[in-house]
């Protein structure tokens, strides 16, 4: 019987393909697929080196791994924030709009 670290170790991976597929799905029903892609592909990507990093850490990898992984998804998280933002002055775009 493995144990309980090896069998977390396949959670990350499995909420990645998840987060992926709800960001594909989510594209394919939007009225401009590219245009909803666009706006959400940074925040999936955020999620995305999280969860990479938790693998890393759940499976006792390298401190360099998680801290290269933690600051990937920083700089994506900073780029969904000023992307939010917009030229708009903190008014949210219309990709964000729960009405299209």
């Amino acid at each position: 019987m493995s144990s309980l670290a090896d069998w977390m170790g396949w959670l990350p991976p499995i909420a990645v393909a998840i987060l992926w597929a709800e960001t594909a799905l989510l594209c394919a029903l939007a009225p401009r697929p590219l245009t909803r892609f666009r706006a959400l592909a940074p925040n999936a990507a955020s999620g995305t080196c999280l969860l990479l990093a938790l693998g890393v850490a759940l499976t006792d990898g390298s401190l360099a791994w998680i801290a290269g992984l933690l600051a990937l998804s920083l700089l994506a998280h900073a780029l969904d924030v000023l992307q939010r933002l917009g030229s708009g002055g903190g008014v949210q775009p219309a990709e964000f709009s729960r009405r299209d």
